[in-house]
């Protein structure tokens, strides 16, 4: 009987061993499309589907944030060009699902970011946006879908009133339909279906009966100060930390006030307060009871809030500490800083990925650093724009100026032990990532927002990349997926080796006819390359149907990532032996792939009855 020397797991991804010199277990350079997962089998990737309608502008989406109101209500917003748009499911009984837009008119040659702010006065969160200028701009989410208008009147559908759709009361009462772009003012009726006081004559707009309705976008101008350029913004206990690009100067705002910075001496709790570090602030978060910012390219601060009292009076004192780190280990952009529970997942201008748990991590050679498994796909990749998320247990990186996504998974196993491993670069057109709820009863879902046009992408969905005309499907894109092992050598590397058989078993659609298997044998096929093809409508070597893995079978450590989480239900078993004529070769080294729309494939395990040759090398004796 003949010995399969199989490899049986998938590990990771790596490139940064010589692929002659890795575990065949390990996916090598040339790998792409496809992922590992928590069986440790290898899989090609599922596809892509649109969230709204196409668009074909070519301005990428820059930003987008998943933001989860106080109220309940859910908001993902997407900034684009000059606009803001928020995706709007069921509303007032409506069935929107679409983008709308929620202002236009940002400068285009600004980031746009947001941080979440609570009014104690109007009872809400807001969002509070910074764009490159000298103002702040809040809106509170609130929308709204017209039932019925008057000269002065605008009653809403469903049974909600507006105060209870998030308008406000007593702060800047402005609404603009978003089908015409008109503003109006109301005077009152909030707590009811219908707003009373209308300035701007509805039924001159013609707004009419499905309108959807936003609250205007408050701007503060000269907020934290005049002719400065607010560039970065993140909330710290209720209270807004603003950088600017164009100097070392940090504002924190009062937690009752967001545009109010003012500081008395001594300071009392909860009044804003002026930082001042030694080059530009470029990202803050928080980590444990501080404040993490970071600055330039390479500096990183620790600002500890502490309260004392002095006499009869509470005072609070906010030390800001320059943490010692090395040259380019200071953070790539804002959107490359990625919180994962008590910890924080960012890129480094160098640029490596680190992970650090307290600001006590960040000095000296504590950073953990988890890109040098794959340190050459970082080192020559091109990093301009990139964003990061974490979703089930899954870091991922948007590289957009080559459109490739790279994802480190943690896996936690019942002794509580983690282990990482990379999966090789997707190829899909994302440059900012966001997790929506529709309320359709999956959760949240993983979201790219493309990194060329307007448009939204549920991400690892169906088999197929898709574009879609209107609500059906137009046109299918293939994915080009390819598992690339390392070398194998059969831990005989100086000597000849042969074998006639090669062993193959793992999952097949039937409309998956043409998963190539190509075999190299030694470095880069120097000696010789065969093909051959595993065709899932072959009775012969397929077996029963891929079991459905209910919830309670699934490890919760790896969920990966959703969409086809579980082999398609017309998925099969295969197990397939090709015989090969002999050939010597020192090592070897097998890849799988498809390039077609609707394909699906896993590896559960492969391996060749290898054995040593009859022969020597003469030839390489010198």
């Amino acid at each position: 009987m003949d010995k399969f020397f199989l490899a049986e797991e998938t590990l990771g991804y790596t490139t940064s061993p010589d692929p002659s010199n890795t575990d065949f277990r390990f996916l090598a350079n040339g790998s792409k499309n496809v992922l590992i997962d928590y069986q440790k089998k290898v899989k090609s990737r599922s596809g892509y589907t649109r969230l709204g309608a196409a668009n074909t502008a070519l301005t990428p989406t820059r930003n987008s944030w998943s933001w989860e109101t106080s109220t309940g209500f859910k908001a993902p917003m997407r900034f684009y060009d000059d606009e803001l748009e928020v995706y709007l499911g069921t509303v007032d009984t409506e069935e929107i699902d679409a983008w709308k837009r929620v202002r236009s008119g940002w400068s285009t040659a600004e980031m746009l970011r947001m941080a979440t702010w609570f009014d104690t006065t109007e009872s809400l969160d807001f969002a509070v946006f910074v764009n490159g200028d000298d103002n702040l701009y809040a809106w509170n989410g609130a929308v709204a879908v017209v039932s019925s208008v008057t000269s002065n009147t605008i009653t809403k559908k469903g049974t909600t009133t507006f105060a209870q759709n998030r308008f406000f009361t007593a702060s800047n009462r402005t609404l603009i339909n978003v089908r015409t772009g008109t503003e109006f003012t109301y005077t009152g009726g909030e707590a009811t279906t219908t707003l009373t006081g209308v300035s701007g004559d509805p039924t001159a707009d013609v707004m009419v009966a499905g309108d959807i309705l936003v609250q205007k976008v408050i701007t503060t101008a000269d907020k934290p100060s005049a002719n400065r350029n607010n560039d970065t913004i993140y909330s710290f206990q209720n209270q807004l930390v603003i950088g600017s690009n164009d100097d070392e100067e940090v504002y924190i705002s009062k937690n009752t006030d967001y545009t109010d910075f003012a500081f008395s001496s001594p300071r009392t709790p909860g009044e804003g307060a002026l930082l001042t570090l030694t080059d530009p602030m470029i990202g803050a978060i928080s980590l444990g009871s501080s404040l993490v910012i970071f600055a330039g390219r390479s500096e990183i601060f620790k600002a500890e809030y502490q309260q004392l009292e002095v006499g009869s009076a509470l005072t609070e004192t906010i030390n800001i500490k320059k943490l010692d780190v090395g040259v380019d280990q200071g953070l790539l952009n804002p959107e490359c800083l990625v919180p994962i529970g008590n910890s924080v997942a960012y890129l480094t201008n160098e640029t490596t990925l680190r992970l650090i748990s307290s600001p006590d991590d960040i000095e000296g050679i504590n950073p953990r650093t988890f890109s040098n498994p794959i340190k050459p796909d970082f080192d020559a990749e091109d990093w301009s724009n990139a964003q990061g998320m974490w979703y089930k247990n899954v870091l991922y990186f948007s590289a957009p100026a080559n459109s490739r996504v790279y994802m480190l998974n943690f896996v936690e196993d019942a002794d509580g032990k983690i282990k990482r491993f990379w999966n090789p670069p997707q190829i899909l057109p994302v440059r900012a990532f966001s997790l929506i709820d529709l309320d359709d009863g999956n959760g949240q879902q993983l979201y790219g927002h493309s990194n060329s046009i307007p448009e939204s992408y549920l991400l690892f969905d169906g088999a197929s990349d898709q574009q879609y005309d209107g609500m059906a499907v137009a046109d299918k894109i293939p994915i080009d997926a390819k598992a690339v092992f390392a070398y194998n050598n059969y831990k005989q590397r100086g000597l000849l080796k042969n074998f006639d058989e090669y062993y193959i078993d793992g999952e097949i659609t039937p409309n998956t006819s043409d998963l190539i298997c190509e075999i190299k044998y030694d470095f880069d096929g120097a000696t010789q390359m065969i093909e051959k093809i595993i065709d899932g409508t072959d009775e012969d070597i397929l077996e029963g149907s891929v079991g459905f893995n209910s919830l309670a079978q699934q490890s919760l450590a790896i969920n990966p990532m959703g969409g086809l989480l579980n082999a398609p239900s017309d998925a099969r078993r295969f197990r397939t032996i090709f015989e090969i004529s002999k050939e010597d070769f020192f090592e070897m080294q097998v890849s799988f792939s498809t390039n077609d729309v609707d394909r699906y494939w896993a590896i559960i395990s492969h391996g060749s009855n290898a054995k040593l040759s009859n022969r020597k090398a003469i030839n390489i004796k010198k």
